[in-house]
């Protein structure tokens, strides 16, 4: 088996809408992939797919070499929309249920699971009076039950805070030095930064990127840089740059501003020709939520 995951030409239409268009990828046995979007994106969509929850209208999912829906998805953890319990159950009770309905867990593995996500002290409260973060706590153990081999993940972390964030990034880790495959979703960006390697991006239900996190970086920087400028005189910094076509941003006496990477070099020293005197230029480094807006940007411009 090559891939744990596969999407060949994934689509699904409600009507005349394509929530996923035409998306195409692989993911290697232990990768950890973060799956990139807006709202709407598709990312949901596509996951209920390769969950076997929803069928495509066109292309086709694999999951362990086998085509979706099929045996390999009982080797399969799921979180994916707001997890469902039953909320006059306890914590404990529900992993009970679940261990019952799919089969094949072991004497003690509900309990070590409630450990993992640190729940054992809330673990005999009912659900129904569990917080969003709790729940999502809870929706990991449950998808971690069976050993699954596979972790497809929608949004893990949300309603916990930073400390629960890092335990949940943490957890991922673990799981992912065991060989587990892990493509999860996220709107946070900067979590999805600390986590993976790799990166999909989607946008409108077209897959926009595929590939190394460093390789998304270099693309952004490659199609515009970030400035921050300060002059001895800001309006006359600002009107300059304006003349210029360029769309600068004063917060007191600094102004940002972004320039294409062909104007980049020669930003400082056409303001200085222009009469502007500058006494500070840096170019502010690129983190990830800068490096995926651009890459949408970039791709909905028209040709």
């Amino acid at each position: 088996m090559d891939h744990a995951i596969a999407a060949t030409s994934l689509t699904k239409r409600y009507g005349r809408v394509a929530a996923v268009d035409d998306v195409s990828f692989e993911i290697a046995p232990g990768e950890i992939v973060g799956f990139l979007g807006p709202n709407g994106a598709g990312k949901t969509t596509t996951l209920r797919m390769l969950a076997g929850l929803i069928r495509p209208s066109r292309g086709e999912g694999h999951v362990l070499g086998q085509r979706v829906p099929g045996n390999s998805l009982r080797d399969v953890g799921t979180m994916i929309e707001e997890p469902s319990f039953y909320p006059y159950l306890s914590g404990r009770d529900n992993l009970r249920h679940a261990a019952l309905l799919h089969g094949g867990v072991e004497p003690g593995r509900i309990d070590a699971m409630l450990a993992f996500v640190k729940m054992e002290a809330a673990a005999g409260k009912r659900v129904r009076a569990y917080s969003q973060g709790m729940r999502q706590r809870l929706a990991l153990a449950r998808a971690l039950l069976w050993r699954p081999r596979v972790l497809l993940l929608d949004e893990p972390a949300n309603g916990l805070d930073p400390v629960g964030i890092a335990e949940i990034r943490e957890n991922l880790r673990a799981v992912a030095r065991e060989g587990v495959t892990v493509l999860v979703s996220s709107h946070i960006l900067a979590e999805i930064e600390k986590l993976v390697d790799r990166i999909l991006a989607i946008e409108k239900g077209r897959l926009v990127f595929d590939g190394p996190l460093e390789r998304l970086l270099a693309r952004a920087e490659a199609l515009a840089y970030r400035y921050v400028l300060r002059a001895t005189d800001v309006e006359a910094l600002e009107r300059v740059l304006r003349e210029a076509g360029l769309a600068p941003e004063r917060a007191g006496d600094l102004v940002a501003v972004e320039v294409d990477a062909e104007r980049a070099d020669a930003l400082v020293s056409d303001l200085v020709q222009a009469g502007v005197r500058i006494t500070e230029a840096r170019r502010e480094s690129d983190d990830l939520e800068d490096a995926y807006l651009r890459l949408v940007q970039a791709d909905a411009r028209p040709a």
